[in-house]
């Protein structure tokens, strides 16, 4: 029987976490659900962590080695079959509720063109210490139409809508929009995310639901000092492929703030080892949040 739902797993070199982000999955209220998890030539023992975890939802894909990441999602993609598809960081968790809430916002909003379900998420650093908790969208809660999250999205220089882990997805439209777009780095979320918009609308749970990882061990900290000059680069794109609902004035409000939002991740990732391990902004002064608006 096919399932509701696919979490899709990329790995690489992630034997450290990735068999607590498995275990997240499997200890989920919600049990509709396929694990297909992709690994991309590990030289570690991720395969054997995952080997050792016996459960029939689980399934390992061949792995391609050489292709870049918005590929290696498409691929994972692909080879899952669940009408809703959540990809899932190989250090990051789901707390035992996430899926149980985003398919139900996301089949409650089905008539009203839902295509996404987002939430707030809780930062945890390497030694699984919360650095930020309750972290994402301020404000937002429920619908949220998709022209008016896009102005929003733009306006901020950001990506307000979260990391994939955050994020549970209609495979329809993923699929109608072409999946991860092979151009883009570290706005890549984004991109699809405003596609996938384009075509319909967002719930947002104001809640947190699951983890993500900031490490310096991870793809998006390593391209830090990039972040700026991709964000201007996707919010360029965006305006210019959708001038009708991205005006000039939110794309010239957007251009603003990706130097200071670049910096702030730059000291989350320097200063996370030194916070507490318990807390939120408010505890750590200094350190704005990455995706807040």
């Amino acid at each position: 029987m096919t399932p509701t739902v696919s979490v899709c797993i990329p790995t690489y070199n992630g034997e450290r976490f990735v068999e607590r982000t498995l275990r997240s999955v499997l200890a989920q209220h919600y049990t509709d659900f396929e694990i297909v998890l992709g690994d991309d030539g590990s030289t570690d023992a991720t395969l054997d962590v995952v080997s050792r975890i016996t459960d029939d939802r689980l399934r390992i894909v061949p792995g391609v080695s050489g292709v870049n990441a918005p590929a290696n999602f498409n691929r994972l993609i692909a080879a899952s079959c669940g009408k809703y598809v959540k990809l899932l960081c190989q250090d990051d968790m789901l707390y035992p509720d996430c899926l149980s809430r985003q398919v139900a916002a996301m089949e409650d909003g089905a008539t009203r063109g839902v295509v996404l379900v987002s939430c707030k998420r809780d930062i945890v650093d390497d030694h699984d210490r919360v650095v930020y908790r309750n972290r994402g969208w301020r404000g937002a809660a429920g619908f949220i139409d998709g022209a008016r999250a896009m102005r929003a999205n733009v306006r901020a220089g950001t990506n307000l809508i979260g990391e994939p882990s955050a994020t549970l997805c209609s495979r329809e439209v993923i699929e109608a929009v072409g999946g991860y777009s092979l151009d883009q780095n570290y706005m890549v979320d984004l991109d699809l995310w405003m596609r996938m918009l384009d075509r319909g609308n967002l719930v947002y749970i104001p809640e947190s639901l699951c983890t993500f990882r900031v490490s310096r061990m991870s793809w998006s900290s390593r391209l830090a000092r990039h972040q700026a000059r991709e964000a201007r680069k996707a919010l360029r794109f965006v305006h210019g492929s959708r001038p009708s609902t991205i005006r000039r004035t939110d794309l010239a409000i957007g251009l603003l703030k990706p130097t200071a939002l670049a910096c702030a991740r730059r000291a989350v990732f320097i200063l996370s080892p030194v916070l507490p391990s318990r807390g939120d902004a408010a505890s750590a002064p200094g350190v704005a949040s990455p995706e807040v608006a």
